[in-house]
């Protein structure tokens, strides 16, 4: 049975989660249909702020203008009487509704995937992918010694990325792996894990090195019917560490996906002769980058390119080491930080086209020269080597985030966006677990934003600024989105956290300097600002 709501020419089904206006779907956030169903369900009184954010945010601290801005998106579809506001107290639905009940006259569609997959309290419900899916834990160190962590964590990595070039695989990202980083092998429940990630295959394992000999002890396990597909052992000297990824890598997708052609296996890249002091140097700083990267530190910027520099001096052909210098001249770039933008800019490309040089399946490189190329506004080339990056690793989640908002920045059309927006929701489900899930997040945002979803964007950009309150960027998308609802007083009290928080970037968007090639996203977005900043009355937008 079902129960549908009619007011005029609006029909409400709570079942599919849709609103129609005269049977054809108008498009509401799933937030904002929450809001609507509290307001429906108790519709007889004024229902509290409070009571509102406790059943439509349950168990977690958020701020009341997300409320406020979901309110308006409800206005905004409804009328601007439809939600009555009593000051002081709450919010009421005023509209006259009828109450039907019964069988629907077609399935009911179900809720919007975003809600299981990206949903502020993490993911819940992950079905299986449709075609071998796997999470590469991180290999335990038996070694007794915390110096070894690194290496180890470089062949797990190593792995991943190998397994992630076959597009006929469901690769589980790296960061949503390894935050099961530190729970010894006998504290897992592989099967636990596996369901929280939404995969079928497990490969768990530990390495022990004794002087310059390596133990690898590796299990594939199938966590859907509880069997050990696969296991070895494997003693080498710690120079063949290198090789024994490309094994690895060739005997899992032979026991997962053993239907895959010989030819795929070219994309396993074979071994090369590396320096280990020098690869060592590298994971440290890619490790040391990776957390300037979260922390928003100058001083750890500075030693993650120390660190680089100094593994380059060892073996220049160390592409690790090439990247991570590109990745970090991105940041400095992006975080104002650089003494010369353009100098840091020409560093980091030089370091992305050396890297590339050397092997040009490095997908690493082609992002970061393609992220360094966007933020120089060589747009087209830069859109072209995000893509590049993708097809090279299509199971790489921040590659697959990153392209979906520029691809839906780019977009001629709403429909062409919703594209880029699908790629964000898949990255999101490439990495459940990802510590920098707020990055994804506001790539959501801005993707949404570009859709035409001002709901979706600002609903993305606050779940983004829940888990970094501090980014820029999503708070600046959010800002904006609010002004596409409507609810100025919001974006207006946004903007000033936003402009004391980054000053520069904001004086820089209203210049109407942005990352995108765009004409009518960046004439939106700044036309927008300006609202948010006072200069302009929202009368003359065009949302």
């Amino acid at each position: 049975m079902s129960h549908r709501y009619t007011t005029g020419e609006f029909e409400v089904r709570p079942d599919e989660r849709r609103v129609l206006l005269r049977g054809e779907p108008v498009p509401l956030g799933a937030r904002a249909f929450d809001v609507l169903m509290c307001l429906i369900a108790q519709r007889e009184r004024v229902v509290t702020k409070n009571e509102l954010l406790e059943q439509v945010w349950p168990g977690m601290v958020v701020e009341e203008n997300n409320l406020t801005v979901h309110v308006s998106a409800l206005r905004k579809v409804f009328g601007a009487q439809a939600v009555a506001t009593i000051p002081g107290r709450g919010y009421r639905f005023v509209m006259a509704l009828d109450e039907t009940t019964g069988a629907p006259a077609v399935a009911p569609v179900p809720a919007p995937a975003p809600a299981s997959v990206v949903g502020a309290d993490g993911p819940t419900g992950l079905t299986l992918p449709d075609r071998p899916s796997i999470a590469v834990l991180p290999l335990d160190n038996l070694s007794g010694d915390a110096q070894q962590d690194l290496l180890i964590e470089g062949l797990s990595e190593d792995v991943i990325t190998e397994l992630s070039r076959f597009r006929s695989l469901f690769v589980i990202a790296r960061n949503s792996s390894f935050s099961f980083r530190g729970l010894a092998h006998g504290e897992r429940d592989v099967r636990a894990i596996a369901r929280e990630l939404g995969v079928r295959y497990v490969l768990e394992g530990s390495l022990r090195r004794a002087g310059d000999r390596v133990r690898v002890a590796v299990q594939l396990v199938d966590a859907v019917s509880a069997t050990q597909l696969w296991a070895e052992k494997y003693d080498r000297a710690v120079d063949d560490l290198f090789a024994l990824q490309e094994e690895l890598t060739r005997a899992i997708v032979g026991a997962i996906a053993p239907q895959i052609e010989a030819g795929e296996f070219q994309k396993i890249r074979s071994a090369r002769g590396r320096d280990l002091n020098a690869y060592t140097l590298a994971m440290r700083a890619r490790d040391t980058a990776r957390r300037a990267d979260r922390e928003g530190d100058a001083t750890t910027r500075d030693e993650a390119l120390r660190l680089a520099h100094e593994a380059v001096e060892i073996d220049p052909g160390c592409g690790v080491a090439l990247a991570t210098i590109a990745f970090v001249q991105w940041q400095q770039i992006w975080a104002g930080s650089a003494a010369s933008p353009v100098d840091a800019a020409v560093a980091g490309l030089a370091a992305a086209r050396r890297a590339i040089a050397l092997d040009g399946s490095d997908h690493h490189a082609h992002l970061w020269k393609a992220m360094l190329q966007l933020f120089t506004h060589q747009h087209a080339a830069g859109l072209a080597d995000l893509q590049r990056a993708h097809e090279l690793n299509p199971n790489d989640a921040l590659t697959l985030s990153l392209l979906g908002q520029y691809l839906a920045a780019e977009a001629d059309s709403a429909a062409d966006a919703a594209t880029g927006v699908r790629h964000v929701l898949d990255a999101l489900r490439l990495s459940p677990r990802d510590p920098l899930r707020w990055s994804f997040l506001n790539s959501l945002a801005w993707a949404s934003f570009a859709a035409f979803d001002h709901a979706g964007a600002v609903d993305a950009a606050s779940r983004a600024l829940g888990e970094a309150p501090q980014f820029p960027p999503a708070r600046l998308c959010r800002v904006i989105g609010q002004v596409g609802l409507g609810a100025i007083d919001a974006a207006r009290a946004d903007f000033e956290t936003l402009r004391a928080l980054a000053p520069q970037m904001v004086a820089t968007r209203l210049a109407g300097d942005w990352s995108y090639a765009n004409p009518a996203l960046v004439q939106r977005a700044t036309a927008f600002l300006r609202v948010a900043a006072g200069l302009d009355e929202p009368g003359r937008l065009d949302t």
